[in-house]
């Protein structure tokens, strides 16, 4: 695991937010991110190009879309770039998010092929993005990979060049 703090290193941010949001349900009840004190952490004085926030909203409860809604706006207000995708039915009970993980890894992919960032920080513990983060080092980008320690992945935690477990930084991400 290396660990990179050149202030010249340019930094892009893949938050993915479902994932995140769940995470941190699992870490402490009640837990929530501050997204712009996360933002700042992360880039750790390194020069940040983007923040992107991948997640999805309700589409089939107005008040819970208006909520979300509001929430990515918010993000958008703090600098980030929201990417979100409405929930489809599978069946007349069952709610699934489709399309984010995979928008976000094509995201991380084609950046690191247009050479726009030299770091890449994925938060997400997800081991489906085990594969985009191995093709984006091939193309000589570092990852490093943020989460909380119950929601990290082995096998992406094994991967990245660099993993920040989030329960030793809570108390400078915790949203007050």
């Amino acid at each position: 695991m290396t660990d990179s703090t050149d202030p010249n290193d340019r930094v892009m941010i893949f938050i993915d937010g479902s994932n995140l949001f769940h995470a941190c349900k699992n870490f402490r009840n009640g837990f929530k991110v501050d997204y712009e004190k996360l933002r700042n952490v992360l880039a750790a004085g390194r020069k940040l190009i983007r923040a992107y926030y991948y997640g999805s909203f309700n589409s089939f409860k107005k008040e819970v879309a208006d909520r979300q809604k509001k929430f990515f706006q918010a993000l958008q207000e703090m600098g980030f770039e929201v990417v979100d995708k409405p929930l489809r039915k599978r069946n007349e009970s069952y709610v699934i998010e489709k399309g984010v993980d995979i928008v976000l890894a094509v995201d991380m992919l084609s950046l690191a092929f247009r050479d726009a960032y030299d770091i890449g920080i994925l938060v997400s513990g997800d081991a489906d993005f085990v594969r985009a983060i191995e093709v984006v080092k091939y193309l000589g980008k570092r990852i490093e990979v943020a989460m909380f320690r119950n929601n990290l992945s082995s096998e992406l935690r094994r991967k990245a060049d660099k993993y920040i477990i989030l329960d030793n930084i809570a108390d400078k991400i915790e949203k007050k």
